[in-house]
């Protein structure tokens, strides 16, 4: 080795030039990452709609590292499955990959994939899953470190906006029957008339009421009527369809939204509901079993009532009638 003045001297700025060449590197990774944080603070502090902060969290993190596409997986409650909730590019990223993150703690890197679990009170509630194709370089050790410092920059904001969902479905549910309440049947009422009134469609609003709850309560006790409401509730559900809503308008009264279902359609599926809680008993704890029948109201937007007061006073109006007339039938309009 020549040891030189000048072959020490080319060595030492040799070492300056890769020196500074690391710094400038450093300092360029330190700019990314602070404009990285900053957008991403931006967006989250700009709302509380979950699905546009996850929009945000994967655009900002594919982009931060040269990802090619990236998908954020919601893990269902009670569950190991997950549900893609936000994603950005083309190519899909590998599941599988996410699904092994979500049992572990660390990211898990395969081929050109890495997933990283984003955690609250040390378990899961998502993971984020970046993917480069085959013709990128691999994900490095540096790039897993980069993201996960990213994403664990924003996982309170994240965690927050899961928080705010589940606190919003709760304001929309009825704690006993997990049926949606008043509230939600009054919001979804106000948009299905609104489409009514532009579209020239038509919808149905059904009330139901039990003929024998305050039996019930009387002879069986309240905790018994509350395991009538539930039961009555999973009839309900497996009774309609998909697009209609059901809801605990109050009490041991149910309310349903059927949309784009005029008159005779209405009608068929109320006789359905009343006809699945007459035909077969209930039972309230062991052997207990209890015959219980229901009044239905029907009415139809706009044949009953062109306003949203004038069609549920006609629901309200046909179930009144219908208890008058002894229960367990069907009343229809005004």
């Amino acid at each position: 080795m020549d040891g030189s003045p000048a072959a020490r001297i080319t060595a030492l700025e040799a070492r300056i030039t890769a020196l500074e060449a690391r710094i400038r590197e450093f300092e360029r990774s330190a700019a990314a990452f602070r404009y990285a944080l900053n957008r991403l603070g931006d967006a989250l502090a700009s709302t509380q709609d979950r699905p546009t902060m996850l929009e945000a969290v994967v655009a900002t993190s594919a982009e931060f590292v040269g990802a090619s596409a990236a998908v954020f997986y919601g893990v269902v409650a009670g569950t190991d499955r997950l549900r893609p909730l936000a994603s950005v590019g083309e190519a899909d990223p590998d599941p599988a990959v996410g699904a092994s993150a979500a049992a572990g703690d660390a990211a898990v890197v395969s081929d050109q994939a890495v997933a990283l679990p984003i955690k609250s009170g040390g378990r899961p509630f998502g993971v984020l899953v970046l993917h480069r194709l085959a013709t990128d370089r691999p994900f490095t050790a540096e790039d897993v470190e980069a993201i996960t410092s990213l994403t664990r920059q924003v996982e309170s904001a994240i965690e927050s906006s899961f928080l705010f969902e589940e606190a919003e479905r709760q304001s929309l549910t009825d704690g006993l029957t997990s049926l949606w309440n008043r509230r939600q049947f009054d919001l979804r009422l106000g948009g299905e008339h609104q489409r009514g009134v532009r579209f020239g469609e038509t919808f149905s609003v059904v009330l139901l009421d039990l003929d024998q709850m305050k039996a019930v309560n009387d002879s069986r006790g309240h905790q018994a009527g509350d395991a009538l409401l539930i039961e009555i509730s999973q009839r309900l559900m497996s009774g309609v369809r998909e697009v209609d809503l059901v809801a605990r308008y109050g009490g041991d009264e149910f309310a349903l939204i059927l949309p784009s279902t005029g008159v005779a359609g209405a009608i068929w599926l109320a006789e359905k509901v009343r006809i699945s809680i007459a035909d077969e008993p209930f039972e309230l704890g062991g052997e207990d079993w209890f015959d219980v029948t229901a009044s239905i109201g029907v009415a139809t937007y706009p044949h009953d009532g062109k306003t949203i007061k004038e069609l549920v006073k006609a629901a309200d109006s046909a179930l009144y009638r219908a208890k008058a007339a002894g229960g367990n039938r069907v009343e229809h309009g005004c």
